[in-house]
C-alpha cells in the first residue's frame, strides 16, 4: 500500500489552505498528555520524525504493531459513537496492520497510523507526531499565514495572518494564485478538481459536504489543490515560490515564502459601526480571553442589533461555548443534547443553560465561513435556534464534536479521540454536516481586492431591517423566527 497522500486537517507546513468539556479518568493503560497553556512542556515533545529510516522506538514490526495496537485501543475504548460511524473498527485495524509493519521510516508509520483513524470520518479523531502535538498545545502552526479559497474557478488568496510571513512578503487579498513553487493551479486544473470524489485526497479527518452545489463544488477544488500540496509527517519546512496575478492580464508577480511557527493567542475586537450595529469578532473559543469579551459587549450594549463574526474561528474552550451563549438568551433553554459512550451503548445528556444578568437581547447576526468549526458552529446553531439568529456568508465546517484529553503513544505521539458527539436542541446531527447560512453570501475577487466585507454589508442591512420590527419578532424562542424575515432567506 502507498500512504503517500495523507495529510490531516491541521496542515502543517502547508496550511496555506482553509485551516477544529465533561468528565471521564484516562485508563491507566492510556496516560494523557499533562495539560498545559501554551509553551507548556515543549522541550519534551519537539524531536523530528526520522524521514529516512527507522527509530529506536519503531525498530522492529514488533513495536510498530504495539503502537498501532495502542492507538487503535483509544479508539476502540474512548470514541463516543460505539458504532464508529458505521465503520468496521475491527477491519480497520486488520487492514492497516501490513503497511504498519512494512513501513519503511518514522514518518511513513504515522502517515499510515493518521490514515488508520482517518477511516472513522471524524472531523477531531486524529493521531498526531510529538511535534504535531507539541506545536497545537501552545496553538502554534507551522506556515505562511495564507487562507486560500476557490471563486470561479480561480484559486485566490482570501485572508492573511497579520504579522506572518505572508504580510510581510506583501501578499494581498484578492491575489490568483496560479503556482506554488512548479505546480499550477490554473482554470483547467480546477475545473478537472470539481467532481473530485470525497476521501480521493484524505487531507482531513472530516468528510463534510456542504449541501450547497456550488460549495460542494469550491470544496472539491480545495480538497485537490491539498492533494497536490501534500507532504510526509514533520517534514522540514522549506521555503516555497508562488506565483502571483493581481489584475487580469497583469504579469505574474513571484513571492518566495519561508513557513514560520505562528502562534495565535485568543483575541477579541469589538466596534459599533456607523449605521448602530454591533460588530464583535473572536478568533478562537477561550476562557483566557472572557475577562475581554465580556467588556467588549458591555461597551457595545446600546447598539441597535450585533453581529458576532465567528468567520476563520475554529473552536476552542467547549465552556466558553456555554458562557457565551448566556450572554444572549433571555430564559433557560436547553441548547443541545450531548452524546457519550456507556460501555458499549451511547448515552444522552441534555446541556440546559441559564441567561446571563444583563444579556444582549437585541436582533443577532452570525457570520460564518468554511473554516468556522467547533465550538464556533455551536454557537451559531445555539443562537439560530433559540434567538432566530440570521447565519450570513457560508457554511460551516461540519466539524462537531469535543476532545477532552490526548492519549500518549509509545514514542511520544499522541491520539485525539472523539469522546463527546452533539445533537441540536432541535436533532440537527451536527458533526459531518455543516450549518448553512440563511442568507449565502461569499465574496467575490472584486471584494477581496476592493476590501468590501459582502458578509457582513448583507447582515448589517438584514440587521437594520430587523430592528425596527416589534421586539416579539426579533427576540423569538425558536429558528421559526428566521423563517418569518424574507431576508433570512434566499
Amino acid at each position: 500500500m502507498k500512504a503517500r497522500g495523507r495529510l490531516e486537517r491541521v496542515i502543517g507546513v502547508l496550511s496555506f489552505i482553509v485551516a477544529l468539556t465533561a468528565t471521564a479518568g484516562a485508563h491507566a493503560s492510556m496516560p494523557a498528555r499533562p495539560a498545559g497553556g501554551p509553551a507548556a512542556g515543549l522541550s519534551e515533545f519537539t524531536a523530528r520524525l526520522l524521514q529516512d529510516g527507522l527509530s529506536e522506538d519503531f525498530a522492529t514490526p514488533e513495536l510498530r504493531l504495539e503502537v498501532q495496537q495502542r492507538a487503535w485501543q483509544i479508539v476502540a475504548e474512548r470514541h463516543y459513537d460505539p458504532t464508529f460511524n458505521g465503520v468496521d473498527w475491527q477491519a480497520v485495524r486488520e487492514k492497516y496492520r501490513l503497511p504498519v509493519i512494512t513501513a519503511k521510516s518514522d514518518a511513513e508509520m504515522y502517515l499510515v497510523l493518521k490514515a488508520m483513524v482517518r477511516e472513522l470520518k471524524d472531523s477531531h479523531t486524529r493521531v498526531m507526531t510529538p511535534r504535531e502535538s507539541a506545536d497545537q498545545r501552545r496553538f502554534a502552526t507551522l506556515a505562511s499565514g495564507i487562507a486560500l479559497s476557490v471563486i470561479d474557478d480561480q484559486l485566490l488568496v482570501v485572508d492573511i495572518d497579520s504579522d506572518s510571513p505572508a504580510a510581510r512578503a506583501g501578499v494581498r487579498k484578492g491575489d490568483v494564485v496560479l503556482a506554488i513553487d512548479d505546480r499550477r493551479f490554473d482554470a483547467a486544473f480546477l475545473r478537472a478538481a470539481r467532481d473530485l470524489p470525497l476521501g480521493a485526497a484524505d487531507v482531513t479527518s472530516s468528510e463534510a459536504q456542504p449541501a450547497r452545489d456550488d460549495e460542494a463544488i469550491r470544496y472539491a477544488q480545495l480538497r485537490a489543490v491539498r492533494r497536490a500540496l501534500q507532504r510526509m509527517p514533520d517534514a522540514l519546512p522549506r521555503s516555497q515560490r508562488l506565483t502571483l496575478q493581481r489584475a487580469a492580464g497583469a504579469e505574474p508577480v513571484a513571492i518566495t515564502l519561508m513557513p514560520e511557527a505562528l502562534v495565535r493567542p485568543p483575541s477579541v475586537s469589538a466596534h459599533v459601526s456607523d449605521a448602530g450595529i454591533a460588530v464583535l469578532k473572536l478568533n478562537r473559543f477561550s476562557v483566557r480571553n472572557r475577562v475581554e469579551v465580556e467588556a467588549a459587549l458591555r461597551s457595545v450594549a446600546d447598539a441597535r442589533a450585533l453581529v458576532l463574526d465567528l468567520r476563520g474561528n475554529g473552536g476552542g474552550d467547549y465552556s466558553q461555548f456555554i458562557w457565551l451563549v448566556r450572554q444572549f438568551i433571555s430564559e433557560p433553554r436547553m441548547v443541545l443534547t450531548q452524546l457519550f459512550r456507556r460501555g458499549a451503548e451511547q448515552s444522552a445528556r441534555e446541556l440546559r443553560i441559564t441567561p446571563a444578568d444583563a444579556p444582549f437581547l437585541k436582533p443577532i447576526a452570525v457570520l460564518t465561513d468554511r473554516r468556522s468549526g467547533s465550538a464556533s458552529e455551536l454557537t451559531a446553531t445555539a443562537l439560530l435556534e433559540q434567538r432566530g439568529a440570521l447565519i450570513v456568508g457560508e457554511s460551516t465546517c461540519g466539524c462537531v464534536v469535543a476532545v477532552r484529553s490526548e492519549y500518549i503513544l509509545p514514542g511520544a505521539g499522541g491520539v485525539r479521540v472523539s469522546e463527546t458527539g452533539f445533537r441540536s436542541a432541535q436533532g440537527r446531527r451536527m458533526e459531518g454536516e455543516p450549518l448553512a447560512p440563511t442568507i449565502y453570501a461569499p465574496p467575490t475577487l472584486a471584494d477581496l481586492r476592493a476590501g468590501r466585507d459582502r458578509a457582513f454589508e448583507v447582515a448589517e442591512k438584514a440587521l437594520l431591517e430587523l430592528s425596527v420590527m416589534p421586539a416579539k419578532a426579533v427576540i423569538h424562542s425558536d429558528s421559526q423566527a428566521a423563517a418569518e424575515f424574507p431576508l433570512a432567506r434566499e
